[in-house]
Formats: C-alpha cells, structure tokens, sequence
C-alpha cells in the first residue's frame, strides 16, 4: 500500500489551492502563480501545521511542476543532503523528458 493511500494526512490533503484554507488575499496570490503557470522564489514560512507544505505541492500539482519536500528541521540544516535530494530530481527529471 503506498504512503498516499495508507496516510490520512495525505489522503485527504488538499489538491487545489482552492481547496486550501486560506486568507483570501494570499489565496488569490497563489492563485495567480497557478493562473500564470510560474512559482516565484518563495520562502513559506510558520508554525507546524499551517498548511506550508499543503499549499506548496497544490501549487506545483496544479501547474505540473516537479518538487522535492526537504523538512528544514529534519534534514535542511544538511547541505549534503539538499545536494544530493535536487540532484536526484534533475536527473529524474532530465531522464523524464528523453523522447525515443
């Protein structure tokens, strides 16, 4: 069973930044990145829970952009493993888009 199926968290995480719970101006803000197809430079932060990572992958989901969740607090004060975790997305990626 995989992890989005066995996770009630994930399950039920929402899809759409429309979907999300948010204050109405920056629900509109990403609305727009998600309208213009493009995520500026961000740096979401706040307290545990509050929907950083929710809204980060609904945005990307919705404009089909690839992304890699690196938990700060666990693993992101590691440069290596920053390192190591987006060059496995690049060659995932590159590998991605080889047409035969």
């Amino acid at each position: 069973m995989s992890d989005k199926k066995f996770l009630w968290v994930e399950q039920y995480r929402p899809k759409k930044i429309d979907d999300c719970i948010l204050p109405p101006n920056i629900k509109k803000s990403f609305q727009g990145f998600v309208e213009k197809g493009e995520i500026p430079n961000l740096l979401l932060s706040g307290t545990a829970g509050v929907g950083k990572t929710t809204v980060a992958k609904a945005v990307c989901d919705e404009i089909g952009a690839s992304y890699i969740v690196i938990n700060g607090s666990d693993e992101g004060r590691f440069l290596d493993t920053v390192r190591n975790r987006v060059k496995i997305l690049i060659i995932r990626n590159s590998n991605s888009n080889i047409k035969n």
